[in-house]
């Protein structure tokens, strides 16, 4: 009878002991998965690295006729790429001018840009910048969109914003502190014409459009040409 006992007694304190592993073993797979958790979520906040930058500085009117008459460009792996837009609003009277910036997300190729953005509950987080707008297109690319106009807030309907390539300008390359160009810029001032900028450097205005790739006559305030 007394062995009986021993024996009860020694299969109970097995059984405790087996049963504290168990809470101990529990609670590190608990901990373990709290910590991944936690990981998951810093890097859920710190979001997503921006691929490029864009600026967008039109009229107002552009933007209420229509078409492909506002305009802006991507910063993106060292080429400025320029672009038509549309669909863009602002809230207020009395706005001459749409000014905006923003950062472009997920673009690994620039034929991924062009398309049509809209709105939505993306649910992502997005690094490099505060608020904004946030659009996706139908080739995965996000973007972010903030006024730079004081009290003026950016809209979208529900057709979205289409954006359209222009021609691509690379952008100068600095080796050994030395900036490499291709030739003499010129930043185009308010007021100026292609004939203007031809005949103070010389050229013509069929050179300029040549050199510069334009196929039209139309400049834009802060564009960079090659005079030389």
């Amino acid at each position: 009878m007394k062995k009986s006992k021993q024996i009860f007694t020694a299969l109970k304190l097995l059984e405790t002991l087996f049963g504290e592993a168990l809470i101990r073993q529990s609670i590190t797979r608990l901990m373990v998965i709290c910590l991944v958790f936690l990981i998951a979520s810093v890097a859920s906040a710190e979001g997503k690295i921006p691929s490029g930058t864009i600026e967008i500085d039109e009229t107002q009117l552009g933007f209420i006729i229509g078409g492909d008459i506002g305009k802006g460009v991507l910063h993106y792996k060292g080429v400025d790429f320029y672009f038509k837009t549309g669909g863009i609003k602002v809230g207020g009277m009395g706005i001459a001018k749409i000014s905006a910036v923003g950062e472009v997300y997920d673009l690994f190729d620039i034929d991924q840009f062009p398309g049509i953005y809209v709105t939505g509950d993306y649910g992502i987080a997005l690094g490099g910048g505060v608020g904004g707008l946030v659009l996706k297109n139908e080739n995965g690319v996000y973007l972010r969109l903030r006024s730079t106009l004081e009290g003026v807030a950016l809209a979208v309907g529900l057709e979205g914003i289409t954006i359209k390539l222009e021609d691509a300008v690379e952008q100068p390359v600095e080796q050994g502190g030395v900036q490499q160009q291709a030739g003499q810029t010129y930043t185009v001032q308010s007021g100026d014409t292609l004939y203007e900028i031809a005949t103070k450097f010389g050229t013509t205005v069929s050179e300029l459009k040549s050199t510069n790739n334009l196929t039209s006559d139309v400049i834009r305030v802060g564009q960079v040409l090659y005079v030389q």
